[in-house]
């Protein structure tokens, strides 16, 4: 027996400040090349990034691409040094 792969989902998101990324959607891939060059202009004007996650639901993709944010984030020592400005400038504690 064998299994089928998991179907692909683009988790749409945008990063608000350097510290923060928010799902916009979780959506199934365009289905031909006009549609998928179409969507990424979409993405592109409204500053929307996307991830390409294998996942059996749209749930579990948009928890993946957080986890690969987040991972990201703090593998990139310019992006955490920016992000850890952001919130040292933001959220101060007294």
């Amino acid at each position: 027996m064998t299994t089928s792969p998991q179907p692909s989902w683009w988790v749409i998101y945008r990063e608000p400040n350097p510290a923060e990324m928010e799902v916009v959607a979780v959506e199934r891939p365009p289905g031909d090349d006009s549609a998928h060059d179409q969507r990424c202009a979409e993405l592109r004007e409204a500053n929307q990034l996307a991830y390409v996650i294998a996942a059996p639901d749209a749930d579990t993709a948009g928890n993946v691409a957080l986890r690969i944010w987040a991972e990201e984030l703090v593998a990139s020592p310019t992006r955490l040094a920016d992000a850890d400005a952001y919130i040292a400038a933001n959220y101060r504690t007294a």
